[in-house]
């Protein structure tokens, strides 16, 4: 025997082994496998014949995006158009065309606001007063939408006002504003009746003690001057409540301008609060003769036309309306609200555009109310302006 075969028997034997054992171990792999596969069947044919006994049931699927049709002007009557956002068609499409420029999207996409919808929720939302949810669903679009660009479009309908808020500067202008108060209430020389509105808004947190008026509410204290059509000439609105009428007036461009005589003989009528001036007129407190009642009537009757323009102001927009509750905002949007309303209105006038609402029931005269309410920070009576009353007292009331 040849030495080393008989030491290779064993190493076969265990290979041989080996193999038979890796043979045994896929076999029994292979029958798990069958077994789970047959299960997985089983449990397969059970869940079907489930379903088939509870019937058809519902499959998940991904729910597409809805995107609600914009708003437009199309297939709506002038008078709905006018109740609904206070301009008609025409007015409309003239604002649209000043500030379409300013709003007009960089990107325009499937999914990019028209600009005659934002302009047209934004006026829905001032003539309502109704929240952001309400007039984005009337508009077509989302509440967050409507918030991004609020103060976009109140910007844009703001930068119009040296086109339709515009003090009479020239001496043509002043004299049909004369003729035409003279010819409504017979008192010379008026150039506009001043006066002032509380808008109210929401309580803030800053400075909250500012915000509260003499009626123990938070407001914001505007200034209006109003011409004998009702246009308004001129509005001061960015003092919080608590400041008095005379101390808006005194601190305000067209006083400066009536002191430097830019106005010549103009005059303003106001109320008691605001002090007789050579260049704004009060009425007599305690009227003694005939002449004096004569003032007191027309300047009354003069003095009217600020109490109707701001009973339309608040029935035309509801949202500077107290009836719809106060806006909430903060008062720099609050601000901006008050004059975009300002211009609208005078947009209105000049179209002729009616109030289809019924007029508001305003006072005839609140001046004692005024006179009780306003003695504190009140300005005093000059002795020129004293000069002045008395003058047209016997010039023209005699």
């Amino acid at each position: 025997m040849l030495p080393g075969k008989n030491d290779s028997r064993p190493d076969t034997q265990n290979k041989q082994q080996s193999s038979r054992a890796a043979e045994q171990q896929q076999g029994d792999m292979e029958v798990i496998f069958i077994q789970r596969a047959r299960r997985r069947r089983a449990l397969q044919q059970q869940q079907q014949l489930q379903q088939q006994q509870r019937g058809p049931q519902r499959q998940r699927r991904r729910q597409e995006r809805i995107f609600r049709p914009r708003t437009t002007l199309h297939g709506l009557r002038e008078r709905d158009i006018i109740q609904r956002y206070r301009l008609n068609w025409q007015a409309i499409q003239q604002l649209l065309r000043n500030i379409e420029q300013q709003l007009a999207p960089t990107l325009v996409t499937p999914r990019t606001i028209p600009t005659e919808t934002k302009l047209l929720a934004v006026l829905h939302l001032l003539a309502s007063g109704s929240f952001q949810t309400t007039g984005a669903l009337v508009g077509g679009i989302s509440q967050p939408s409507f918030s991004a660009f609020l103060p976009k479009v109140l910007d844009a309908i703001i930068r119009l006002t040296p086109l339709h808020i515009c003090f009479p500067n020239t001496l043509q202008k002043q004299q049909e504003t004369k003729q035409g108060f003279y010819a409504t209430s017979g008192f010379p020389h008026v150039l506009g009746a001043i006066d002032c509105t509380h808008v109210c808004l929401v309580q803030s947190a800053v400075s909250e003690h500012l915000y509260r008026n003499r009626k123990h509410t938070h407001s914001i204290n505007v200034q209006a001057i109003v011409d004998h059509q009702g246009l308004i000439s001129n509005i001061v609105a960015k003092y919080p409540g608590s400041v008095h009428d005379a101390f808006i007036f005194r601190h305000s461009t067209i006083n400066q301008h009536f002191q430097d005589g830019r106005y010549g003989n103009g005059l303003l009528v106001a109320d008691q609060g605001y002090g007789i001036q050579p260049w704004i007129m009060t009425p007599f407190v305690n009227p003694n003769t005939a002449a004096e009642r004569a003032y007191n009537d027309a300047h009354k009757r003069t003095r009217s036309i600020i109490k109707r323009t701001f009973g339309m102001l608040k029935s035309r927009f509801h949202c500077r309306d107290i009836t719809g509750g106060s806006l909430l905002y903060s008062p720099e949007m609050v601000c901006k609200i008050i004059l975009s309303c300002a211009i609208l209105h005078n947009i209105c006038v000049k179209r002729n555009i009616p109030l289809l609402e019924p007029d508001p029931d305003m006072p005839e005269d609140d001046e004692e109310e005024d006179a009780g309410l306003q003695q504190e920070g009140e300005q005093p009576n000059t002795a020129a302006g004293v000069r002045r009353r008395q003058q047209l007292v016997n010039n023209f009331f005699s």
